[in-house]
């Protein structure tokens, strides 16, 4: 009986290695570069905001290569809103680089209904991981990546209706110069102006003052101010109880609809306003 003799695994096993790391070597050549840039604000207003977080993706391969896939999840301040897995569908060019965007599209309410925006600040943290998905010759290749940042936080700010103070009251003409206080808080880090107020007041049901005032002021950061809006109120649209009231004292429902334009850390935006109340009225 012959025996052979074995073979012995010295030789074998630094080839499997070479091999192993020149075919590594090889994936990490074709692998494409995936690296955050910017967050874009697409358009934002009181009301929701869209966004796109734009990413530089680099493909060292020299013919094209499909990002065929991509997952995500979007976190606000280490709460997660939005998430989902698209397919894509973008061809990179060879030997170069593409910018690739997932767009987020958010409704303020929700936001805040989920985390809380801290007073004084114009911006929240922000975190977004997934994957990249490809098409290789090697077959599927799924990237990992994250990015964070700061994302704006945009919110309304809130009116509330004060005294209304009378200055004249001249029946025979039929009207009545009076200042309505209008208490605006600011919960930003930056300082609110407001220009353009085109108002509609309303005193015990009826509207008895419309005009626009251009410039309103401005509300510092993290503040409440309140601002008196002049208004020359028609006693004859009143009636006789506003007269009553505007002459003697007392309170008064009253309303204010209006627009007015707010200059905020994240542009200029209209702003509509309603706002109901019991006003104590004062001479």
């Amino acid at each position: 009986m012959t025996t052979l003799p074995s073979r012995s695994p010295k030789i074998a096993l630094p080839l499997l290695a070479l091999l192993t790391l020149s075919a590594c070597e090889e994936l990490e050549a074709i692998t494409p570069k995936v690296q955050f840039d910017t967050l874009e604000v697409e358009d934002i207003d009181f009301q929701h905001v869209d966004a796109e977080f734009v990413f530089r993706v680099e493909n060292p391969n020299p013919i094209e290569v499909s990002l065929a896939r991509f997952s995500y999840d979007l976190e606000l301040e280490q709460i997660s809103l939005l998430s989902g897995d698209e397919p894509e569908g973008l061809s990179l060019p060879a030997l170069d680089a593409a910018r690739v965007r997932i767009p987020a599209s958010l409704v303020w309410t929700d936001v805040y209904d989920t985390i809380q925006a801290t007073r004084g600040e114009d911006q929240v943290d922000f975190g977004l991981g997934g994957e990249f998905g490809f098409d290789t010759r090697w077959g599927p290749l799924d990237l990992p990546y994250n990015a964070d940042g700061r994302f704006p936080a945009l919110r309304t700010p809130k009116f509330r209706l004060g005294k209304l103070r009378v200055g004249r009251v001249d029946v025979l003409k039929g009207e009545a110069t009076v200042e309505l206080d209008l208490a605006i808080d600011n919960d930003h880090g930056s300082t609110l102006n407001f220009t353009d107020l085109d108002y509609t007041v309303s005193l015990a049901g009826r509207d008895v003052a419309d005009g626009i005032v251009n410039e309103l002021g401005g509300v510092d950061g993290a503040t409440e101010r309140i601002i008196a809006v002049p208004l020359t109120i028609d006693l004859v649209q009143g009636g006789a109880a506003v007269i009553n009231v505007l002459t003697n004292g007392g309170r008064l429902d009253a309303g204010l609809d209006a627009t007015v334009d707010v200059d905020t850390p994240f542009g200029a935006l209209p702003l509509a306003v309603d706002e109901q109340g019991n006003v104590e009225v004062v001479r």
